[in-house]
C-alpha cells in the first residue's frame, strides 16, 4: 500500500536538516524498493495559493492559511501497512526538527483507473 509521509517544518528548523542526510535516507529507501518518489519543497513564500470562485481563477501569493509548521516536502513510500509507514516516518531525518504527517493514499473510484505514480522496477 502507498503511504504519503508529508514533512512540516517551522521557519527557524527549515535548513536544520543537511540535505545530504535526507538525501541518503532516501537512497537506503529506494534500494529497499521502498520509495516510489520524494522532494524537498522551496519555503513557503514562493508557494501560490489557487482557488476557483465563480469559475474564475483567484491567486494569492504563499501558503494557503497560516500556519506554524508549513510543508517542507514529501516522501512516497510502500509499505505493508500503517505501522510500516510509521516506522518508515520516524526515521525521516527532518522528523527531528519537525513533523511528518502520514497518510495512505487512497484509489481513485474511477473505471479503468491506474495509479499515476511510475511503475516500480520489480
Amino acid at each position: 500500500m502507498k503511504y504519503i509521509c508529508l514533512v512540516y517544518l517551522d521557519d527557524t528548523h527549515w535548513s536544520a536538516c543537511p540535505d545530504r542526510d535526507c538525501f541518503e535516507f532516501a537512497s537506503e529507501l529506494a534500494a529497499n524498493g521502498r520509495l516510489l518518489a520524494a522532494e524537498p519543497l522551496h519555503p513557503a513564500e514562493s508557494a501560490t495559493t489557487v482557488r476557483v470562485c465563480h469559475g474564475k481563477a483567484v491567486l494569492t501569493d504563499g501558503p494557503f492559511c497560516e500556519t506554524k509548521e508549513l510543508l517542507a516536502g514529501f516522501y512516497l513510500v510502500e509499505a505493508r501497512d500503517l505501522n510500516e509507514a510509521l516506522s518508515i516516518a520516524e526515521r525521516i531525518p527532518p522528523a527531528k526538527h519537525g513533523s511528518i504527517e502520514v497518510r495512505p493514499v487512497r484509489e481513485l473510484d474511477v473505471a479503468g483507473y491506474r495509479s499515476f505514480s511510475a511503475a516500480r522496477s520489480a
